[in-house]
């Protein structure tokens, strides 16, 4: 990663009281906070287990989770394409993997490959994954997530979002063994996520943020995931790892 010593956290910050990693409500837009919420609980713990070495954080913009797995690697590279619209500052290769077919390293180059909600920007995501598992190391392991019902937060260049078998299809074709598929969210979460658009700054998201935390107190949400999630889920996490 270019310059770390200017690195500030945007999406994620550790709690300086519990020093647990919480959603940065000064760098979030208001009305996705309800969704980073759900994104953090199913995305952390999975860069604890599977994150490790030479690390190809691919699409990652102002690289909102390197805090969390800096001490779990030797180092980050980090990729997004010319056109960010999250800051270039910190990206040590700008590419339109949209404009090629090659993401641009040698054959078995990383350890980890980290690429968070970037899939659905993907016009041909398919050749995308197979050049994930071309440049992972046998052995190596790939985390890759993907909103599925959500809005399109950088329309019109939003391509698809995939459904869990998706992903797995995908993963498969390239050669990957599927070692975690799993949802995230479900139509209860859906709804308030959808709610949090509409009421997205200032007193009524104030207002919002009280509401969705009652309602995860009646435990109401976390209910409607087990009857829902799989066939209304809000996103999925997979991890994949390269067979040798």
């Amino acid at each position: 990663m270019r310059s770390p010593e200017k690195w500030l956290p945007t999406r994620v910050v550790r709690d300086a009281r519990s020093g647990r990693f919480k959603v940065n409500k000064a760098r979030t837009f208001g009305g996705s906070i309800y969704l980073a919420e759900l994104q953090i609980e199913a995305y952390l713990p999975l860069f604890m287990e599977h994150l490790s070495g030479s690390l190809l954080d691919i699409g990652c913009g102002p690289v909102p989770y390197y805090e969390v797995y800096k001490p779990l690697v030797s180092e980050n590279i980090c990729l997004d394409h010319p056109g960010s619209l999250h800051g270039l500052e910190h990206l040590d290769q700008l590419v339109d993997l949209n404009k090629t077919d090659r993401v641009p390293f040698e054959d078995d180059r990383f350890d980890s490959i980290l690429a968070t909600d970037m899939i659905i920007h993907m016009q041909m995501p398919s050749a995308f994954v197979k050049e994930l598992a071309r440049v992972l190391k046998p052995g190596g392991k790939a985390i890759i997530t993907s909103t599925f019902v959500n809005w399109m937060g950088e329309y019109p260049n939003e391509y698809s979002h995939l459904s869990g078998p998706g992903l797995r299809n995908l993963a498969e074709r390239a050669g990957l063994e599927v070692i975690h598929l799993k949802t995230y969210g479900g139509h209860a979460d859906v709804l308030l996520d959808t709610l949090n658009k509409f009421f997205n700054n200032g007193l009524p998201n104030r207002a919002f943020l009280a509401f969705a935390h009652l309602m995860k107190w009646t435990g109401w949400p976390q209910r409607n995931r087990r009857s829902t999630g799989d066939r209304y889920a809000i996103g999925n996490s997979m991890v994949v790892r390269k067979p040798g």
